[in-house]
């Protein structure tokens, strides 16, 4: 557990054995959920992971497409990283896309409590929580689970609020400038 700790800190792993331990666990856990992601996510058209090289599962991206509500006609990418230390903490994840929205900043930083390792509702990271889980979260996050209410855009949340309309406006001249399909290629 101090390994994982001075890693959270950023501090450098001495410990190749505990490295190459947690490496084999994350591997074998992604082998198996992968496969059924990959299975679930073919009949749908709303998300799409792809992954950048065939040797390193661990990091990916996914692509979503929301079919209706506010983003609907934009294509959002997120950069998807699994640490080595999986499923004790959660992926790293980032989204690529500039977006407005209140739950993800422009530098793409997102709030979604399952990405939080330690989150004081049951809504955080559990080792028994998943990528599937992950990816349901970040695509119900342009649909119904947006918050308003627990915002990290705020001033996207203030326009909401205070304006619809131009919050609409806003979010759709985003989409238009820079989630169109052609620009996340």
């Amino acid at each position: 557990m101090l390994n994982l700790k001075a890693r959270l800190n950023g501090k450098v792993d001495e410990d190749r054995q505990y490295m190459q331990t947690r490496v084999a666990v994350r591997e074998r856990l992604l082998a198996q959920e992968l496969h059924e992601l990959e299975q679930t996510l073919r009949n749908q058209n709303q998300c799409r992971l792809t992954f950048p090289s065939t040797s390193e599962r661990h990091e990916m991206y996914l692509t979503i497409t929301p079919q209706e509500g506010y983003y609907r006609g934009g294509t959002f990418k997120f950069h998807i990283s699994v640490p080595p230390e999986y499923n004790i903490v959660p992926p790293t994840v980032k989204c690529l896309t500039r977006i407005w929205h209140p739950n993800i900043a422009e530098d793409g930083a997102i709030c979604l409590s399952i990405l939080r390792q330690n989150s004081l509702d049951a809504f955080g990271w559990r080792p028994t929580r998943n990528l599937s889980e992950v990816i349901h979260g970040l695509a119900s996050l342009f649909g119904d689970l947006i918050d308003f209410k627990d915002p990290l855009n705020v001033e996207a949340a203030k326009q909401y609020e205070q304006n619809k309309d131009a919050f609409l406006s806003r979010v759709r001249d985003y989409i238009r400038k820079y989630a169109q399909a052609h620009h996340n290629t």
